[in-house]
């Protein structure tokens, strides 16, 4: 079976910390991830916030922590959630890098295009929402 990947990225000029949101369907499943790395040891705080609607009603949940990025890839969320078919999830990530606070990182699914905008040129790889991550670096020096 192909796998498409569709990518919604956030990127910042190249900064010190690159923190990736990502949303991966897997049947009747959506893995959530949240990773971060930098060049030099910096010191993250993070807050995780999940909304799921559907047609059973609304739900919202937050994990939070704190780490020390370095160059080895972490990811200290990584968590599996039901979904009906019907379902909506919005995962919003606020987060700061020693105390100074980044812009937040958000992904919904499935995921939505506004009815508005143009259609974009095509590119190398398949559209499809199988594989849904954003990805910021951030701009704090």
């Amino acid at each position: 079976m192909l796998t498409a990947t569709f990518a919604a990225m956030l990127l910042a000029s190249a900064g010190p910390v690159d923190a990736r949101l990502e949303l991966l369907p897997e049947a009747n499943r959506l893995n959530l991830r949240l990773c971060f790395s930098s060049a030099e040891a910096h010191r993250l705080s993070y807050q995780l916030e999940v909304r799921s609607k559907g047609r059973a009603g609304t739900s919202r949940s937050r994990q939070s922590g704190e780490l020390i990025s370095g160059p080895e890839t972490q990811c200290p969320l990584n968590n599996r959630l039901g979904v009906a078919p019907d379902s909506q999830i919005e995962a919003t990530v606020t987060w700061s890098i020693d105390g100074q606070q980044q812009a937040p990182l958000q992904q919904v699914y499935p995921a939505t295009q506004p009815s508005d905008s143009a259609p974009s040129a095509p590119d190398s790889t398949p559209a499809a929402a199988e594989h849904l991550f954003v990805r910021a670096d951030s701009d704090w020096r």
